[in-house]
């Protein structure tokens, strides 16, 4: 019935027996809900393409490798780190509320696959894709393999690490040449500082690891660069921006990938990193002099 038509008939009644009392108040809540709802726009009339704040939709649930330097807690017991910085850069563009949680690489890749989590920056490889859909590249990571100074192989190709144990930050992947290779024996170690230690310790014969994890926690240990060599160098590996299958059709998805793809296209994505306070600006050479660089 239109609000109109109510208002009226409760007008015309006023002095009928039918519309007095409680009667009378009840078509009166009803003619004020029947104008609320004519007065709203459906989200076809809000704009194509266009979230509406009149149309509520779950906050987009963010995980985190809780990695050095890409997420960590600081003393305060606030989140820090060159992915929480990047992620606050880009759903500020896009306009979105989100939730973060930091978590375990290996949780990370389980939380996105299980759809508890909605969005997680992750590097891309066959697993990543099988759980998720990339929303476009981060950033190109450089890995390499470390060993001490004092090591006396000579390293061509990753065969040549037969027999040994080489460390790795739990749940990454590095390409299938390296994560299925059977000359060597991988094993996950939940932090790169750890990995260091136990590197000159003697319990694990090298270590890979992004550049930017390596130099950041030999930064933060004081492992000084010579007692390192860089004993391979593997390549780039792509992290991408990626959405749990089960969020992939939520309102919020293509406004973040447009995000992303305009932080590519007008230059701002990589400083987005480069401006973090926890990007180690820094070059470290290594014994032999080997120097590498974060920029």
């Amino acid at each position: 019935m239109p609000a109109q038509a109510v208002f009226s008939q409760v007008a015309q009644s006023k002095h009928s027996d039918r519309f007095t009392g409680p009667r009378a108040i009840v078509y009166l809540l009803l003619a004020c809900c029947v104008a609320l709802v004519a007065c709203s726009k459906s989200p076809e009339q809000q704009g194509a393409g266009a979230v509406s704040d009149t149309v509520p939709f779950p906050t987009p649930r963010v995980v985190t490798s809780d990695v050095e330097p890409w997420g960590f807690m600081d003393d305060q017991g606030t989140m820090q780190g060159m992915l929480v910085d990047f992620q606050r850069s880009l759903f500020e563009r896009a306009g979105i509320a989100y939730q973060n949680h930091l978590q375990p690489y290996p949780r990370v890749i389980h939380a996105v696959a299980s759809g508890s989590a909605d969005v997680a920056v992750m590097f891309k490889s066959p697993m990543a894709d099988e759980v998720a859909t990339s929303l476009g590249q981060v950033l190109s990571v450089p890995v390499v393999i470390v060993v001490l100074a004092d090591n006396p192989h000579t390293f061509e190709r990753l065969e040549d690490f037969a027999g040994m144990v080489v460390g790795q930050v739990r749940g990454s992947k590095y390409g299938p040449a390296f994560d299925n290779n059977p000359a060597f024996k991988r094993v996950s170690i939940p932090h790169v500082d750890q990995a260091l230690r136990m590197l000159k310790a003697g319990r694990i014969d090298a270590m890979a690891s992004t550049k930017q994890s390596l130099l950041f926690a030999m930064h933060a240990t004081g492992f000084a660069g010579d007692q390192l060599r860089i004993a391979l160098p593997l390549f780039d590996v792509s992290a991408d921006l990626y959405v749990s299958h089960k969020a992939a059709n939520a309102p919020w998805v293509a406004p973040l990938r447009d995000a992303l793809a305009a932080m590519r296209a007008d230059g701002t994505l990589t400083p987005s990193f480069y401006q973090s306070p926890f990007w180690p600006y820094f070059e470290l050479c290594f014994a032999g002099q080997q120097c590498i660089a974060t920029q």
